[in-house]
């Protein structure tokens, strides 16, 4: 009995790192005055569906582009010294989606919702997933379900 509650519990301790590093990486580098960070928070981060969902899908990162911190994401994954929320594959460290287009936070959140469901593993483009989700509205005004597929 002991040694399959002992199998039972290496068995979970052995598979948890392996869930962890199944969630996408997203990282949102900003400028210390950018216009777009509190809009980015309040439609974002503040929004208590897409929090939810952030947290349970990803290892989010904030970063301010100014820091060492920053400038080291940038360099490591070759990203641009330039504002923007990229997503982020960790096992080979290829970006799958970058947004430097900060100025519609609804698009952000549809890529939330594109990235969560897996839809990139699914084959769906990433760019007519948002033209589809923009064409209906999604976040940008209420509606029953803000996301598509």
């Amino acid at each position: 009995m002991k040694k399959v509650m002992l199998f039972a519990l290496l068995g979970i301790f052995l598979s948890v790192p392996a869930l962890a590093q199944d969630k996408l990486l997203v990282i949102y580098l900003y400028h210390k005055n950018s216009p777009y960070l509190e809009k980015i928070n309040n439609k974002i981060m503040k929004n208590k569906y897409l929090a939810k969902r952030i947290k349970k899908s990803f290892d989010f990162r904030k970063i301010q582009l100014d820091t060492p911190e920053g400038k080291n994401f940038a360099k490591r994954f070759n990203i641009s010294q330039k504002e923007g929320v990229y997503f982020i594959d960790p096992s080979s460290g290829k970006i799958l989606y970058s947004l430097t287009d900060l100025s519609q936070p609804c698009r952000c959140a549809n890529l939330i919702n594109y990235f969560s469901r897996n839809l990139h593993k699914k084959g769906i483009d990433p760019d007519r997933y948002l033209h589809m989700a923009e064409k209906i509205g999604a976040y940008t005004k209420k509606v029953e379900k803000d996301y598509l597929f």
